[in-house]
């Protein structure tokens, strides 16, 4: 993720970033994770509310892998969690670069025909052609 989108975000929900600085996806998974965000902030507000507060919540890792958004953290409960699984799941019909509607794409195959799952990332069909994945 560019400084800029990365920043805002860290800027916009500071208590969720006590442990990471950066997120390691591209652009197009920001509104995935602005929503995320607020979501668990939302969260983090209520359990504050009922005297029952999440104190020791934080992002310990997001990144893109297998071509799927993965988000880790210490101290949630099962509402975060579920949050977590939604937007991992939006990852893999969205495209990481542009935002638009993607698909998990395949670059490279093995000689029997199989696809490498390192070469794996979910993109929009213009993004796959520029990229050299599959379409």
């Amino acid at each position: 993720m560019t400084p800029d989108l990365q920043d805002k975000l860290i800027k916009k929900y500071p208590d969720q970033f006590k442990n990471l600085n950066w997120i390691e996806c591209d652009d197009g998974w920001y509104e995935i994770l602005s929503r995320l965000f607020y979501i668990v902030n939302n969260r983090l507000i209520y359990k504050k509310r009922l005297n029952e507060p999440l104190e020791h919540f934080v992002w310990s890792q997001i990144k893109e892998k297998f071509g799927g958004l993965r988000a880790y953290c210490y101290g949630s409960d099962d509402f975060i969690r579920g949050a977590i699984e939604m937007a991992e799941s939006m990852s893999y019909i969205t495209c990481e670069v542009t935002g638009e509607k993607g698909k998990v794409r395949y670059k490279k195959f093995d000689d029997d025909g199989q696809p490498i799952p390192e070469w794996v990332r979910t993109l929009c069909d213009n993004e796959a052609t520029k990229q050299g994945y599959m379409v």
